[in-house]
């Protein structure tokens, strides 16, 4: 998983670097926010108001062709964020690398706003352990994975000096890779100041008509990972492996929904269900449907998805999958999934996607 990451770090950087007229920036975000205490488990120890900053760089996206691509101005980059959820002894901290896209909502008048979408890397300072730090049943593996979705207020000053409110929702977790894993999902909230090392002009543009020369586009896509079973009844890890096919329509350029059938082989059920009097099968099925956000060569997928045969899950009929991938050669696309049931985290996967 780490290694997906860093490409996506390296390929998203290299894309800027395709456009070097497209301003510089860096900003500073302090926030703070509060924990949602989604799980009896982690209820306890739920109460605190988590803090951060957060140091971000990136580029604003104003060309044509980038105009072209997204049909919207937009922003990307990197940024680092730290937080200090004030319980040092159970909870710790996190500092997170992420890269992420942005693109404007409305960039007219002074106020703007846009939608951040962004995925990372977290390494946590404090997680579970049987003596140490048993109440902590957020994270178990110093490593982890950080995901938030922002909504930002933008005000320009002038050209280069610009200030903004945000909310961001944040949830951390090793998707299963280790337990327990309830991960924890955290709004936080805040204002921030930043600087553009070249003018900023946000040039009026007609939005261009979706051409459909494909009216759906179908894809194969392949996933995995690597999980920890149960540590009372096996010691180790076993695979989990899926396969699908999707099918997706654009409604505009950067909007698809789409419908999808996978398959799941989670070999970590099978060695659990060995010594079960009556095990119960490790395959699974299902249906999903969802919508694709597409901006340029990322596409952030949001699935609902239901079981059509999952004999293991016998109390859960649904469940989300949230998909981050990257082109990196026509057609061919490469990135992470997380399957959840509510809020509660069931894996993480490495994905890889072809367009038919």
């Amino acid at each position: 998983m780490q290694v997906v990451v860093i490409f996506l770090f390296i390929s998203a950087s290299l894309k800027a670097q395709d456009s070097l007229s497209n301003p510089f920036y860096i900003a500073l975000k302090p926030g703070y926010g509060f924990i949602i205490p989604h799980s009896e488990a982690i209820k306890d120890i739920s109460f605190t108001n988590p803090f951060s900053i957060e140091i971000e760089s990136g580029w604003h996206l104003l060309r044509k062709k980038d105009w072209k691509r997204y049909n919207c101005y937009s922003r990307a980059g990197f940024s680092l964020l730290y937080s200090n959820y004030q319980y040092p002894e159970v909870l710790g901290s996190s500092l997170n690398l992420i890269t992420f896209a942005e693109p404007f909502i409305n960039y007219r008048g002074k106020l703007k706003s846009s939608i951040r979408m962004g995925f990372g890397a977290s390494y946590l300072s404090q997680v579970f352990d049987t003596e140490k730090n048993p109440e902590n049943k957020f994270f178990s593996s110093p490593l982890s994975f950080i995901v938030h979705v922002d909504y930002n207020l933008i005000r320009y000053i002038n050209n280069k000096w610009f200030v903004s409110a945000y909310f961001k929702y944040n949830h951390i977790s090793n998707g299963g890779i280790s337990k327990p894993n309830k991960g924890m999902n955290f709004p936080t909230y805040g204002i921030g100041a930043g600087y553009s090392f070249e003018p900023v002009k946000f040039k009026k543009r007609e939005k261009q008509k979706l051409q459909k020369p494909n009216p759906f586009i179908f894809s194969i896509h392949a996933f995995g990972t690597m999980a920890e079973v149960n540590d009372s009844d096996y010691e180790g890890r076993k695979p989990s492996v899926g396969a699908g096919v999707k099918v997706r329509k654009h409604v505009s350029i950067v909007n698809a929904f789409n419908a999808s059938i996978e398959g799941v082989f989670d070999f970590g059920v099978k060695e659990l269900m060995n010594d079960e009097p009556d095990p119960r099968d490790y395959k699974q099925f299902s249906f999903l449907v969802g919508h694709d956000f597409v901006i340029s060569d990322f596409t952030f997928s949001q699935y609902f998805g239901t079981y059509l045969y999952a004999p293991y899950y016998l109390n859960r009929n649904f469940f989300q999958r949230y998909s981050l991938t990257y082109q990196v050669l026509p057609k061919f696309h490469v990135g992470v999934t997380l399957k959840a049931h509510a809020q509660v985290a069931e894996n993480f996967n490495l994905m890889l996607s072809y367009d038919l």
